[in-house]
């Protein structure tokens, strides 16, 4: 028993002595090697074995060639030089050692075409590079030369006797099959475990990913849970200053309560940062084309960053090139985003001097743009290896110095993934100590032609007529229904609208709204989301299902804190007509109020007859085929600009261009041509008009060309009337 245990001790420790030329941690490419030295050298010995027992002359070289592979294996192990341990051993028994075998072991005639076979052989399998193919060239010339040599000089050749030969052939090919089937096993065992490898690591992944999967939704709920729950707070915060800065007449009050605005929306940008740059980082973020003013655009990055500005005694000017399309089409939030990031940026890293927003275009052809956008302040600059720094995610340069200054480092990594996503790119030329410019160069569609002129001077003129907030229309005979379980949340909206005049009615609660929308009609509901036993959207697919009741065609309005990627969207899956964000924007609840309601009930603030020259009223009382106010809308009220406007639209290429593609039956074209004859008469106050280019546009997106022949000349026919009316109000003029 104790014989027994020695012997499986000792067969332990010889495979423990080998196990070292076969570790899992070396390269493949040195264990087949160690395989190969280790198959040769068996090989070799049983050889010299026969070669005894045979009594043939080759027995030395065979003793040297093992040498040298012991040797060989000694290079590549200890020395860790697999290559020069390959080459060594190739070139010593394929040039010298199998040479004279051949001679001296029978030549053609015995075994050693097999060991020249396997000599060739393992110079792809032992020796990497370019110097592979190279030895294996020269070891081919040596073998033809040995056979060369036979061939001519036959007496070169020391003959063996037939049965000598016979036996030294078997063991070649017995010992050559040996070598062979080491090598496919090791090979195929290899293959097997890194195939098993790979499955496990696979699944491994698998695992790996649904974890991320899992932990990317809890952190994308954490976020829009955190939305939600910061939002409304702010919401209540900035309505109520709101009214304030509304109804206040004390200066002192009304510089606070600008105080509290500013840092409201600070907060506000920092909470819209880090759900940018979760959606950026999830692959979510999407790009939403809308057609936008430039003028407006302008006006609120302005607006946005002047109070703040002059906290700090910084002059802010604004330069523009005066011919940039005054509409253009483009993800306005997004740009009016890099831009408030950039101004914000400049704002905080300049002590002294001034902050310059200067815009310009450059055409590439009558449909599109480039909007280049630049900010240049006169702040502390940035060192060159900095730069490249600047835009990573949570990076912030020169902390030392900057340490003072509040921010988390993502806004200038998410602007410069926006302006990617919107196909453009962002620059910095900076000088240590003296400023920086960030310029952006963004490419836009142009939505109307017409110059909008030097901001600068419009925006003075605006300033000088313009005092305290006026709400842009009342709609006294019109009734809307704010539902919301939080009680101040519904005063802000009340307190927002109140100067409309609007009739607002509240319900605190979706059963309460159901009650409310069955007794009394109602021209808007806004509906907030997150409300508890019965939420907003489980409220408004009660509403689709009553039936027979004052409301069934009412818009609703999803009035939600709910501000992550795809919310918009879902909520107008889930049926809702319209989606304001909290915290409510006052202008925007303004327009999306003054959209909604019945033209019939909305009257415009804005006395035209009291406030513009008598041949003003005569020439906008000339276009009430047109909607005037919806058209002063869209220039913000200015008159001027609206003229413009309709200059440019009376232009007759566009309207021969419209025939010409039709005629061509040119549909993609034609298309192109509606899109945009839809959007300038929808500018303009030709609603009418503009809702017939959509749905011809939409016919030619969709092939549906039997639609198109059937209305294009009714179309037609309208476009030429509106188009003669005006170009007849605008001679008559001047």
């Amino acid at each position: 028993m104790k014989n027994l245990k020695d012997k499986k001790g000792h067969w332990e420790r010889i495979k423990d002595s080998f196990s070292f030329l076969f570790r899992e941690e070396d390269d493949i490419q040195v264990r087949l090697l160690n395989l190969i030295l280790i198959a040769a050298i068996v090989g070799g010995v049983c050889s010299c074995l026969v070669s005894v027992a045979m009594d043939t002359s080759g027995n030395f070289v065979t003793i040297i060639m093992v040498a040298i592979l012991l040797i060989s294996l000694w290079i590549v192990n200890v020395k860790k030089k697999p290559q020069v341990g390959g080459i060594l051993i190739s070139c010593l028994a394929n040039m010298v050692l199998f040479p004279i075998m051949y001679f001296y072991e029978g030549g053609m005639h015995s075994g050693m075409p097999v060991w020249m076979l396997l000599g060739l052989t393992f110079c792809f399998l032992i020796i990497h590079g370019r110097v592979c193919y190279i030895i294996f060239a020269i070891n081919s010339l040596v073998v033809a030369g040995c056979i060369a040599v036979e061939l001519f000089y036959p007496g070169y050749v020391y003959h063996l006797d037939e049965q000598t030969m016979g036996l030294d052939i078997i063991q070649s090919i017995i010992i050559a099959a040996c070598v062979f089937g080491a090598i496919f096993k090791f090979q195929s065992s290899t293959f097997g475990k890194q195939r098993d490898h790979l499955i496990k690591q696979e699944e491994q992944v698998r695992l790996t990913m649904e974890e991320l999967k899992k932990a990317n939704q809890a952190k994308s709920d954490f976020l829009a849970n955190m939305s939600h729950e910061i939002r409304t707070p702010i919401n209540a915060v900035l309505g109520m200053n709101e009214m304030v800065i509304r109804e206040s007449t004390d200066d002192e009050i009304s510089k606070y309560a600008q105080n509290i605005e500013s840092a409201g929306q600070n907060l506000l940008s920092l909470i819209n940062d880090i759900l940018d740059f979760s959606k950026i980082e999830s692959g979510k973020m999407e790009i939403l084309p809308v057609e936008y003013e430039v003028s407006s655009l302008l006006n609120d990055s302005y607006n946005m960053i002047s109070m703040r500005a002059a906290e700090k005694n910084l002059k802010v000017k604004v330069e523009n090139d005066s011919t940039i399309p005054s509409h253009l089409m483009g993800d306005e939030v997004r740009i009016r985003q890099c831009i408030s990031n950039l101004l914000t940026n400049a704002v905080k890293y300049t002590k002294r001097g001034s902050i310059t927003l200067s815009l310009n275009w450059e055409r590439l052809n009558q449909e599109t743009m480039v909007l280049k956008v630049a900010v240049k302040d006169t702040g502390i600059g940035i060192t060159q290896e900095n730069q490249e720094k600047l835009f990573s995610s949570f990076q912030r340069v020169d902390e030392k110095r900057n340490r003072s200054i509040e921010g988390t480092g993502l806004g200038l990594a998410i602007t410069r993934q926006f302006v990617r996503l919107m196909g453009g790119e962002i620059t910095l030329e900076s000088e240590y100590g003296k400023g920086s410019v960030f310029q952006m160069v963004i490419p836009q569609k142009i939505v109307l032609d017409v110059p909008m002129g030097d901001f600068s001077e419009k925006y003075a003129r605006w300033k000088e007529k313009s005092g305290r907030y006026h709400e842009s229309f009342q709609a006294p005979h019109a009734s809307v229904l704010v539902v919301d379980d939080v009680e101040m949340n519904l005063e802000v909206i009340k307190g927002l609208l109140k100067n409309t005049k609007i009739q607002i009615d509240t319900a605190s609660s979706g059963e309460q709204c159901l009650t409310m929308i069955q007794k009394k009609k109602y021209h808007i509901i806004f509906m907030d989301h997150m409300m508890p036993e019965m939420d907003g959207v489980e409220t408004l697919h009660e509403i689709q299902k009553l039936e027979e009741h004052p409301n069934t065609a009412t818009p609703v309005i999803a009035l939600t804190a709910n501000a992550i990627i795809g919310a918009e969207e879902q909520y107008m899956e889930e049926g809702f007509t319209a989606y304001l964000a909290k915290p409510v924007r006052s202008n925007e609840l303004e327009r999306l109020t003054f959209d909604l309601l019945p033209e019939d009930l909305v009257v415009r603030t804005m006395d035209i007859r009291e406030n513009t020259p008598q041949s003003e009223q005569s020439f906008l009382e000339k276009l009430s085929f047109l909607d005037i106010k919806s058209g002063l809308l869209y220039c913000s009220g200015d008159e001027e600009l609206y003229k413009n406007m309709l200059r440019s639209y009376v232009d007759p290429k566009r309207y021969a261009a419209v025939i010409e593609m039709y005629e061509k039956e040119d549909w993609y074209n034609y298309r192109i041509q509606l899109h945009a004859v839809k959007s300038s008469s929808l500018s303009i106050g030709a609603k009418h008009l503009s809702m017939q280019a959509k749905k011809l546009e939409m016919a030619a997106k969709d092939g549906e060309i039997a639609y198109i022949k059937g209305h294009n000349e009714s179309f037609l026919r309208n476009y030429q009337e509106i188009f003669s009316k005006i170009d007849a109000v605008l001679r008559a003029d001047g």
